[in-house]
This record gives structure tokens, sequence and C-alpha cells, in this order.
């Protein structure tokens, strides 16, 4: 039996920059991206008025999280003042700090893209194996 299934997603936008250590490349040096972060939620039960999750709750959740990140040198805050901030870590980091926030009785984060440029990014997920 198939289910149904409603995703949502927000597309936001951020700049920074930052070093990734111990990188055999340019990317060990000083530099900058403007990055772009998908979110997406899942779930299969709308409200009573149609809609699975607020579009407007969920852009306010993540313009919260990017206001600690934009135009920010990402080496010096937590955690990337610990954990390399490559694209990978963005991700994840950013995964678990919205899944904090969101009431996931009502639905629950699937994923998070962060792209560091138009042709290049990471999808953070967590999957049953």
């Amino acid at each position: 039996m198939k289910q149904k299934i409603y995703t949502i997603k927000t597309v936001s936008r951020f700049s920074a920059a930052h070093v990734i250590p111990g990188h055999p490349g340019i990317c060990a040096r000083l530099h900058g991206h403007n990055f772009r972060m998908e979110v997406e939620v899942k779930g299969n039960t709308l409200n009573e008025i149609g809609i699975l999750f607020d579009f407007s709750d969920l852009k306010s959740a993540v313009q919260h999280l990017l206001d600690k990140v934009d135009h920010r040198y990402l080496n010096e805050i937590p955690p990337f003042d610990k954990v390399s901030p490559t694209a990978e870590n963005i991700a994840s980091w950013a995964y678990y700090e919205l899944k904090k926030q969101l009431n996931e009785d009502v639905a629950y984060l699937s994923a998070v893209t962060v792209w560091e440029s138009e042709n290049s990014g990471v999808r953070f997920t967590e999957e049953e194996v």
C-alpha cells in the first residue's frame, strides 16, 4: 500500500568566509561563498486548512539559524571553531539545529542541502541502514 507524503521546501541564502584546515588545495586559504540552503520537511497529514507545515514558520526557523552564520568567518564561531566548516559539516549542523526547533509531531525534518556554488552541494539526512 502506498502512503501519501508531502514534502515542502524552503530555500535561503547566506554569505560566509571559511578556511578548510588540511585541505590539499586552494580551499586551505581564506575564501568565501554565497551559500544556498534548502530545507525539506515531510509528513502525511494536513491540518484543517490543508497545510502540512506553514512556510513562514519554516522560513523563520531557517532565518534564525542563518543569522548566526551570515556574513561571518565560520572558523571563529561554534561549532566551526572546533569542526571544519565544510559544506558537509554545515549541512549536518543546520539539520540538527533545525530539528531542535521544529515541532515534529506535525511533520519531520527530512533533509538539509547546502550549496557552496551553483554546481556543488551536499544533502544531509538521517536514514535507517
